[in-house]
């Protein structure tokens, strides 16, 4: 990790108390998949289309596991994510495999996918910390 990320952890750890851990994961899948439409997009070209509309739709959510999610986005990008993280790859996707309906379905009340990277942080933000 190079300076700056050890700086930006210390503050999000100060910030965010107990979910700072969460909020790095977010952070790293949005950096790696191109936000969140580019990571919604992986998981459906992943084969997961049907939890992916759920999560979006105004319905009820649809359960994923972590086996899905680590097929989905695959293990180079998990592996390096892990590694920042300071995780295995299978605590990454038990992570990602337990928040990701929620965090979408949140991001997304709507019912739509808005390609607005500044307003999904800005909501992504105001979730942690309600939390």
């Amino acid at each position: 990790m190079g300076l700056f990320d050890n700086i930006a952890g210390a503050m999000m750890n100060k910030v965010m108390g107990d979910k700072a851990p969460m909020a790095k994961l977010a952070m790293e899948l949005f950096q790696q998949y191109g936000g969140l439409p580019g990571i919604l997009q992986t998981l459906k070209n992943g084969g997961l289309s049907e939890q992916v509309d759920s999560w979006v739709g105004t319905g009820a959510n649809a359960h994923v596991s972590a086996q899905q999610i680590g097929a989905a986005l695959g293990t180079s990008v998990l592996t390096g994510i892990a590694a920042k993280l300071e995780m295995s790859n299978q605590e990454l996707t038990a992570k990602i495999a337990e928040y990701i309906p929620d965090v979408v379905d949140q991001l997304t009340p709507n019912g739509a996918v808005e390609n607005n990277p500044a307003l999904i942080m800005s909501r992504l933000m105001g979730m942690l910390k309600q939390k």
